[in-house]
């Protein structure tokens, strides 16, 4: 992968977690699309060479960081159940290797179950 396509990576991660502050566990359709579509670029980079090994390296290098921020900034990754949904899905695209829109929709499925649960509950 070109050092510029990983510096870009990084660098979408780090304006997403600059987000407008939300309620903490609870996801609005749009950052669960901003998810998606970091799934989606994951995938990308995949494609372009990126080892599995280095992706997940560097996400949770940068989610340990994230914790460091206030919450209210942290835009997707809040709490340990968020990292784990896209430490998890980061994995899929490597174990997997479908295709950038399947696993954007994957990820989309999940987030957006979880969304509706987090309306219907009481």
């Amino acid at each position: 992968m070109r050092p510029t396509t990983r510096a870009q990576l990084l660098s979408a991660l780090l304006l997403l977690c600059a987000a407008a502050p939300v309620a903490a566990s609870k996801h609005s359709s749009a950052e669960c699309r901003e998810g998606g579509e970091f799934i989606r670029n994951a995938t990308l980079s995949r494609d372009n060479g990126l080892p599995r090994e280095a992706f997940l390296n560097h996400l949770i290098a940068d989610l340990s960081m994230i914790r460091g921020l206030p919450e209210s900034v942290r835009w997707f990754a809040r709490d340990e159940a968020d990292e784990a949904l896209l430490v998890r899905h980061a994995e899929r695209v490597y174990d997997r290797h479908a295709s950038p829109e399947e696993n954007e929709k994957a990820f989309l499925a999940e987030c957006f179950g979880a969304v509706k649960q987090s309306k219907l509950a009481p």
